[in-house]
């Protein structure tokens, strides 16, 4: 599972979460914190997803956080949840798709097929399933133990 800084970015970047959603996560999990790193304070009052994407961008810069070679998994992932969700048109969502695999260069599909492969096929399938996980472990407490130092001083 790909920390919590590495997550959040692909969150915010895909627009998964409403700037609603991501302050009501900041908040919940401040509670259980003794000391929250400042930028899980800017993210409980960020006044736009674009906004709290960059206070994510410079914790991840300044944890020295690098994303992993399969954050284009993940993206995409969340991209096929938005459309299962009826939040993105099918040829919005494969657009998206191709620009991620494009930009990121997913192990699990290539560009080329990214604009053909349908939406349902097996690769994405999987790709869905490893998204589906990094929003359970978002919304669970086990990265409070994992990622303690990235969110606690």
């Amino acid at each position: 599972m790909s920390n919590i800084l590495v997550i959040l970015f692909a969150i915010l970047d895909c627009k998964v979460w409403s700037i609603a959603q991501v302050a009501a996560w900041a908040d919940g999990h401040i509670s259980k914190l003794d000391s929250p790193k400042a930028w899980l304070l800017d993210l409980s009052i960020g006044d736009s997803v674009d906004s709290c994407l960059e206070t994510v961008r410079e914790a991840m810069r300044e944890s020295g956080v690098l994303l992993p070679e399969n954050v284009g998994e993940l993206m995409a992932g969340f991209i096929l949840l938005r459309y299962d969700a009826g939040e993105l048109p099918e040829a919005q969502a494969r657009s998206l798709i191709v620009d991620i695999v494009d930009a990121y260069e997913t192990s699990s599909v290539d560009a080329e097929a990214a604009g053909t492969l349908s939406l349902d096929s097996s690769v994405y399938l999987d790709i869905r399933r490893s998204a589906e996980q990094a929003l359970e472990y978002m919304s669970s407490d086990r990265y409070l133990e994992s990622d303690r130092k990235l969110i606690n001083d």
